[in-house]
């Protein structure tokens, strides 16, 4: 895992797994209506999706979209996912989801000006909130400051697929496998007040939890699975 070349050999076997699952799924997906306005406005936006959905994350990606760039921690399973997204044709920020939006980003660090560089050119930045070492399925104030920051909209979105291999991992991760059925379910587009208290962004924060593992539940009971319950 420090070999440069071996996180890219299987980065670009991760990205032609995830091209593989998206293209052979028969997808289901819902509350398509949710998602329209904000990817028709071509501004930049805020995507949110669990960790243990990764390799589903594409799936839901197309082309008329705004451009994605997915914000990955610094370790070494983070190179391989930062390798998997190049080969995808993804654009990477490399920091922490916890730490994306603290009141400095505006002046702050590498990736702070990164990430306010992509929202403000209409771009999309996936965050998986949970990520990378949990709690599972919860969801930090982080991403919500940083929408009141940047003015940019969140956008939860849920995945299931019924073939499938889940890990015992921290997040019970799952090897989407394909040639199956599988569900996409839009969330609610949420817009953050630039005079939003802190409060008013936990109200928000916690409403947003609760509806994409209400979202992930539901898509995973349909295609014949026990729901996985946040840690």
């Amino acid at each position: 895992m420090r070999s440069a070349f071996m996180q890219a050999l299987l980065g670009g076997l991760v990205a032609l797994w995830m091209t593989l699952v998206k293209y052979t799924t028969r997808w289901d997906i819902q509350h398509a209506d949710r998602a329209e306005p904000v990817i028709a406005s071509g501004e930049g936006l805020i995507a949110l999706t669990f960790h243990s959905r990764f390799l589903l994350l594409t799936s839901a990606w197309k082309k008329r979209f705004q451009h994605p760039h997915v914000l990955i921690s610094k370790s070494r399973d983070g190179a391989v996912v930062a390798w998997t997204c190049r080969w995808l044709g993804l654009s990477t920020v490399r920091g922490s989801a916890k730490n994306a939006a603290k009141t400095k980003i505006k002046g702050g660090g590498k990736a702070g000006r990164e990430i306010l560089d992509a929202i403000e050119q209409g771009g999309c930045i996936v965050i998986t909130p949970d990520g990378p070492r949990g709690p599972r399925q919860r969801v930090p104030i982080g991403p919500f400051r940083l929408a009141k920051l940047s003015g940019a909209p969140v956008l939860p979105c849920t995945f299931s697929v019924a073939n499938r291999k889940q890990f015992n991992s921290w997040d019970r991760f799952i090897l989407p496998l394909p040639f199956g059925r599988g569900k996409i379910i839009w969330g609610t587009p949420v817009q953050i007040s630039e005079t939003a208290t802190e409060a008013e962004m936990e109200t928000i924060r916690a409403q947003v939890e609760a509806d994409m593992n209400h979202a992930m539940t539901e898509a995973d009971i349909a295609l014949g699975h026990n729901p996985v319950l946040p840690a």
